[in-house]
């Protein structure tokens, strides 16, 4: 029961930053994708399930990496969010990228309405401390690392990686 213990904090740590992070400055730091993807490597020999598991990792992870490039050159998602979502997709099989780009999705419309509603209905003027004046003020910014850490968290127990790591 240790390993998969181990999995769940070594992928979980990252992603909790990221969401720190993103939810106090809007901005994730460089070293916290990084440490998702090294983390990955890490882990891979424990939960090893072939090369052609291996190689579907590193797929998706490339793939994902190439996407948020091309949303973040759009202007669709931030540097930071492109970067988080391509360290952290390597941990999943294509199945579970699914699954991961659903949970995202939910938990990116939930915050996306939430500020939506709060940046219409909450005036500027009652908001006392800098992190709600961010959050609320500006109309642009949507902290996005929120949706994708939430959405990893949720598919990691759902994962191939993470049934290794149980045995199965």
């Amino acid at each position: 029961m240790i390993l998969p213990t181990l999995v769940f904090f070594i992928f979980t740590i990252p992603q909790i930053m990221a969401a720190l992070n993103d939810a106090n400055a809007m901005k994730i730091p460089n070293r916290i994708p990084l440490i998702a993807l090294f983390s990955f490597f890490l882990i891979i020999p424990f939960t090893w399930g072939g090369v052609p598991i291996f190689l579907e990792h590193l797929t998706v992870g490339l793939a994902m990496f190439a996407l948020g490039f091309a949303m973040f050159a759009f202007g669709w998602m931030g540097g930071g969010d492109s970067k988080l979502l391509a360290g952290t997709a390597i941990w999943f099989t294509w199945p579970d990228m699914l699954m991961y780009a659903v949970f995202t999705s939910l938990f990116g419309g939930v915050l996306t309405l939430v500020l939506l509603v709060g940046r219409t209905y909450i005036p500027v003027r009652i908001l006392t401390t800098p992190w709600a004046q961010m959050m609320l003020k500006d109309e642009k910014k949507i902290p996005y690392g929120l949706a994708l850490a939430a959405g990893a968290i949720f598919t990691l127990p759902h994962s191939r990686i993470f049934a290794a790591a149980l045995g199965h």
